[in-house]
């Protein structure tokens, strides 16, 4: 279903921060970078760029997630959240101890926004409509897709109430 290399893949697709050591100009692919000028550049040119000294990668502040934990947390819908944020979570989970309050607004907020994307599921099935809830990060439309592709045939095939050209 969702393997491991795809979410990797994913990861390395997203912008990061990045403050060039020097000017940069990658004519093939269209990107110039100036000397101690922030930019955001994909994650896997990031990484290519800091392994041979080129620039240092700008992190983000961990508390960043427990702030968008407790916006989240008082939000109905799912709120608009920055694309890396899932890469974010993945370092937090790795480099954290299991006891600390980071990590636990990390899982938190993956819980919350898991029963956002749950409920809306509920609530399409029962009005039969196919639009996706807005604001889902790229591994949440993923998830929100193979969940209600899952949904649809089980309807489909047990019920027998959804068309199968129908979701």
């Amino acid at each position: 279903m969702i393997s491991r290399r795809m979410a990797r893949t994913l990861e390395k697709l997203h912008y990061v921060k990045v403050i060039p050591k020097r000017d940069i100009d990658l004519e093939r692919i269209d990107i110039r970078l100036f000397k101690g000028v922030e930019a955001e550049v994909p994650k896997w040119l990031a990484d290519e760029l800091e392994r041979e000294g080129f620039v240092s990668k700008k992190d983000e502040n961990p508390k960043v997630i427990s702030e968008l934990y407790y916006k989240e947390r008082v939000s109905i819908t799912p709120l608009e959240l920055p694309p890396h944020t899932y890469s974010l979570i993945r370092e937090i989970l790795k480099s954290t101890p299991e006891d600390s309050l980071i990590r636990r607004d990390s899982l938190a907020l993956i819980n919350r926004r898991i029963s956002k994307i749950l409920n809306y599921i509920r609530t399409s099935l029962a009005l039969k409509t196919n639009k996706s809830p807005k604001n889902l990060l790229l591994e949440e439309l993923i998830l929100y897709n193979a969940l209600k592709l899952v949904l649809d045939e089980w309807m489909n095939a047990f019920l027998e109430i959804r068309d199968e050209g129908n979701g």
